[in-house]
């Protein structure tokens, strides 16, 4: 099993190092962004204070959420119109083997997307931070499976490949209008948190307060981020498991 998810995670990472266009989508936007709400403190030494961490967390569960829409959603449906998605689950066998390896490859991009903005917040505020950096990937480890397990319910849509980009651009911008950041331990709190982005920003706040020893961590958010990622989860196995080897044509 792991050779076939081995040598598919080598086709994968060829597959996404020659569409560059994705990273302009999930990381130069954000980075132009942050310059330039940011510009000014280029000027004198910053320190990550709480509202930094809130604003950090912002951009991160941006390039998490974006990259996993793009390049995991997206692209499985995308290979499953033209047919690519059906040749591979036709040499491996395993439906799970196919979304696996394009997971730890979009997991290994995102890695690389937030070390890759962490860098230019340090420069930005002019102070060198592993413990950001450590963060960054703390972050992309915990949320990424839960993004996309929550992501696949696209999967069992009939979607076509005309309409992803617009479908994209309302779900992405969708979320980012409804999002907020819970703050206390409440059924509010939870409900916020099955918008994904907020989950995400609540992760990044979380582990940096962890990381940072910044005394602010709360077990009741924690508790609450294993419920939904949890009912994540549950959303997911179904989707995943009603996802369909044929085109959208084929089932017209």
């Amino acid at each position: 099993m792991m050779r076939d998810i081995v040598a598919l995670c080598k086709v994968y990472m060829i597959n996404i190092l020659s569409n560059k266009f994705a990273f302009v989508y999930n990381l130069l936007l954000p980075i132009i962004y942050f310059i330039y709400k940011n510009v000014t403190l280029t000027s004198s030494t910053s320190h990550f204070t709480a509202s930094a961490m809130e604003t950090i967390g912002n951009f991160w569960a941006y390039i998490i959420f974006a990259t996993i829409l793009n390049n995991v959603i997206v692209s499985l449906i995308v290979q499953r119109e033209q047919g690519f998605y059906k040749q591979m689950l036709f040499v491996v066998g395993s439906k799970l083997k196919v979304i696996t390896a394009i997971f730890l490859v979009q997991l290994a991009i995102i890695c690389i997307e937030l070390s890759i903005f962490n860098i230019l917040v340090m420069i930005v505020v002019h102070q060198l931070s592993f413990k950001l950096l450590f963060a960054g990937v703390a972050v992309a480890l915990l949320s990424a499976l839960p993004v996309t397990l929550i992501g696949s319910v696209l999967l069992i849509f009939k979607i076509k490949i005309e309409s992803i980009n617009i479908l994209l651009g309302i779900i992405l911008f969708g979320l980012l209008f409804i999002m907020s950041v819970p703050t206390s331990y409440s059924i509010t709190g939870l409900v916020i948190l099955l918008n994904p982005l907020s989950f995400v920003t609540e992760m990044s706040l979380q582990v940096q307060n962890t990381v940072f020893n910044t005394g602010l961590v709360n077990a009741g958010i924690w508790l609450q981020m294993v419920i939904v990622s949890l009912c994540y989860a549950i959303i997911g196995y179904y989707s995943i498991s009603k996802f369909s080897v044929n085109s959208v044509a084929d089932r017209v």
